[in-house]
């Protein structure tokens, strides 16, 4: 019965599903309290040998409380240097130490109730808070192991962007503060990490749902058209933050905090998101372009993303050849095939002019002038 088990114990660390883990706990204590049931104990107890029991039980909890809430403010001290856009947040915000927490006092308020009416105590009381002493101690593995998870970068902005949408006001400032701070730690990975997460929600959730409204607002429905100017705010704040990182990237690179791979795996990982957020804006959104409630947004959206994508290559123009070989070229081919042709037919010439005015930007460069037509 006891490998059963500690084999239930190992596989629900491996796993760890949060509900499904502390469900398997409680189960295990109730295991716990019928073998010693049946071993004949909590039986014919003296009040003196209970009067004992559970004031040993409050100390323990209480010791091991304390441990709990030491550890946090140990993690909280080690990851708030650089991550204290999202720290509070996450640890305040963990349902785990929540559970424990409450578990814990809740169980010490109980037991020294208790003790106060040992005199006048049955068997099921014992039952009851020796099944509830179990549990508190089985939970133990599974805490530590979600509080040093969330030592781990990648594992707290996870927490944090679970806990919050990447559409939230003020996420997207918090997420590239973090950015910006690890790069300036040499760091970079953090960095690139958030960018991942930032591509892969523009990639698929944000992409659907700018289409799923796009389809929607055709019909000028006064909710969905509201709705989706928010969405094209949220471009503009997102390419200006993608912008800001990228320019700081390239100024990291030139003061020697980090290396040329370092700043062309930041760089690569912004291009993609811009040519996602292009092909949205020009192809997704096309027949919005014809809607009057909503194409003076599509156009101002449009002019701010170009602008920061003008930004970009200025400073790749002027960036070290390290840089500026590899990485403006891929910039410049971000925007969608016959992008001129299709503003021109949405009828936003002055935007079409913008690009062609891009195009003879990177044809100053003699060493650019075979470079992709966009």
């Amino acid at each position: 019965m006891i490998v059963v088990i500690m084999g239930k114990i190992a596989m629900s660390i491996r796993e760890h599903e949060t509900i499904m883990s502390y469900v398997l706990m409680l189960v295990i204590s109730v295991e716990v309290l019928f073998i010693f049931l049946g071993l004949g104990f909590l039986q014919n107890i003296p009040p003196e040998d209970t009067r004992y029991f559970l004031s040993a039980l409050a100390q323990v909890e209480g010791a091991i409380i304390a441990i709990y809430i030491t550890m946090m403010l140990v993690g909280v001290q080690l990851t708030i240097k650089d991550y204290s856009e999202v720290v509070n947040e996450v640890y305040l915000g963990n349902p785990e130490f929540w559970l424990v927490f409450i578990s814990y006092i809740t169980s010490i308020v109980f037991t020294l109730i208790l003790l106060q009416n040992v005199g006048n105590l049955n068997t099921s009381w014992l039952c009851l808070i020796y099944l509830w002493g179990t549990f508190n101690l089985l939970i133990v593995p599974l805490f530590i192991r979600d509080s040093f998870l969330l030592f781990n970068p990648r594992r707290l902005i996870d927490k944090f962007i679970h806990m919050h949408k990447i559409t939230e006001e003020r996420m997207l400032p918090k997420l590239f503060r973090i950015a910006s701070k690890s790069i300036q730690s040499q760091n970079v990975e953090v960095a690139t990490y958030i960018l991942q997460k930032i591509w892969e929600y523009a990639r698929i959730e944000f992409s659907k749902k700018l289409n799923t409204l796009a389809k929607r607002a055709e019909k000028r429905r006064g909710h969905d058209l509201n709705e989706l100017k928010l969405m094209l705010a949220f471009i503009e704040e997102l390419t200006f933050r993608l912008r800001y990182l990228a320019l700081y990237t390239i100024d990291q690179f030139n003061a020697g905090r980090i290396t040329q791979d370092e700043a062309t795996w930041i760089l690569n990982m912004i291009e993609p998101i811009f040519r996602i957020i292009f092909a949205d804006l020009v192809i997704s959104l096309y027949p919005l372009y014809f809607v009057p409630e909503i194409k003076e947004n599509l156009e101002h959206a449009l002019s701010q993303c170009l602008l920061e994508l003008e930004l970009i290559i200025e400073k790749l123009q002027e960036a070290p050849s390290e840089i500026k070989m590899e990485e403006l070229r891929k910039f410049l081919n971000v925007l969608p095939y016959n992008f001129i042709s299709s503003l021109e037919r949405a009828g936003c010439e002055h935007l079409a002019e913008r690009v062609k005015r891009l195009q003879e930007l990177a044809k100053d460069d003699e060493k650019y002038d075979d470079f992709i037509e966009i």
